[in-house]
């Protein structure tokens, strides 16, 4: 074995080494996070949906949360229609005869999901808002589990978890276990009071906080209405940013059905990156690209070199970080409680390794379209 494989292989160990202690860390996070008892409603929270083009689920959201196991007194349901192209403005309003404490508003003067969601928080009678998307579902127990785990003159920002459902096929069910990774990354950290990530999807946070860090305006990045804003509470008010990790708070979505669907969007996650100012997000965000390319460039080393005495030295990084994973998705998956068999991880360790070294390397980052929209990043 030359120089150069020395190198590169003390170097994937390094990586591997590093990225298990990541997991390790975030695995003892995720169990010290406690599930608190329900308790009677008490906290008026004002729900926002930023809906654009969702005629085939506004409705079915809109039901959901008027399905809560909550006092009607104590929530209202804010719709904002981001320009819209088909019909879910006039869905939305129809709706409004139904439910009372349901108000829609359409954002027909500015464009993006942070100016509507703005305009939905301006519209807001309640000190909490909760903001939830348009092609997700609640469980009737959603809203009383998340209010449990308020607690008064301390919690700044709840993050929810999210459950992907409908898996049908290989994509989706590689995005369901990626997805269960990714929520034990985020409550895990978020446990030793070191939060990396949030999910719009499912975000609760204190509204006057929320002003004094100057709103969204915290960064110009059209997306990160929720990671963003996440920091900027985490920075001002330690301690303040909890995950809750009952089942029932988790809010319910598909995956990305076809592969340039999930590729548009795993672009726009990764747009953030340039805006981070945190060093401990950039590193265990480097931390985690290094430890997919080495899996990826170990697998095909073993395959090339297979039998040979540099394949079975390799095949340890592969190994690892295998087993990392595994242990963090099903850890996980015993507290949000969605399948998560051990062939699901296996496969999906491979797409992962192989998505994400690509993208690194081909994903136009400062460039893709969402919800049929060209988006530019600037910066």
């Amino acid at each position: 074995m030359g120089e150069f494989e020395n190198i590169m292989l003390v170097f994937g160990y390094v990586i591997i080494a590093l990225y298990s202690i990541m997991i390790i860390y975030a695995i003892t996070g995720w169990k010290k996070l406690k599930v608190k008892d329900e308790k009677q409603p008490w906290l008026g929270v004002s729900i926002l949906i930023a809906a654009r083009n969702e005629t085939e689920n506004i409705e079915t959201i809109i039901k959901d949360i008027f399905n809560q196991n909550y006092d009607a007194q104590l929530f209202e349901l804010i719709v904002i229609d981001d320009n819209s192209e088909d019909d879910t403005l006039e869905k939305a309003n129809n709706l409004k005869t139904e439910f009372s404490n349901l108000k829609v508003f359409s954002n027909s003067n500015e464009t993006g999901k942070k100016s509507a969601l703005q305009k939905g928080i301006n519209e807001a009678q309640y000190g909490t808002i909760a903001t939830v998307d348009a092609d997700c579902r609640v469980p009737s127990e959603w809203l009383i589990t998340m209010t449990s785990h308020w607690v008064e003159n301390q919690t700044k920002m709840l993050l929810g978890p999210i459950v992907f459902e409908g898996n049908s096929t290989v994509l989706q069910q590689a995005q369901s276990m990626e997805m269960l990774a990714i929520m034990g990354l985020t409550g895990g950290f978020a446990a030793h009071q070191k939060p990396i990530m949030a999910n719009g999807a499912n975000l609760f946070f204190d509204k006057a906080s929320f002003q004094q860090i100057g709103g969204y305006s915290n960064s110009t990045n059209p997306s990160g209405d929720d990671v963003f804003t996440m920091l900027s509470f985490s920075e001002k008010w330690p301690e303040s940013v909890e995950f809750v990790k009952h089942y029932e708070s988790a809010t319910l979505t598909k995956p990305e059905a076809t592969f340039s669907s999930f590729w548009q969007q795993r672009k726009r996650w990764l747009s953030k990156r340039s805006a981070y100012s945190s060093l401990l997000v950039k590193g265990t965000a480097v931390i985690t690209y290094l430890a997919n390319v080495a899996a990826f460039v170990s697998l095909i080393a073993i395959i090339a070199a297979f039998g040979s005495t540099l394949a079975g030295k390799i095949m340890w990084i592969l190994f690892i970080k295998t087993l990392a994973d595994l242990v963090l998705t099903r850890t996980v998956s015993r507290d949000l409680q969605p399948h998560c068999g051990i062939a699901n991880i296996l496969m999906t360790e491979i797409f992962v390794s192989v998505y994400v070294t690509f993208l690194g390397i081909f994903g136009n980052t400062r460039n893709y379209v969402w919800k049929g929209r060209n988006i530019k990043v600037n910066g």
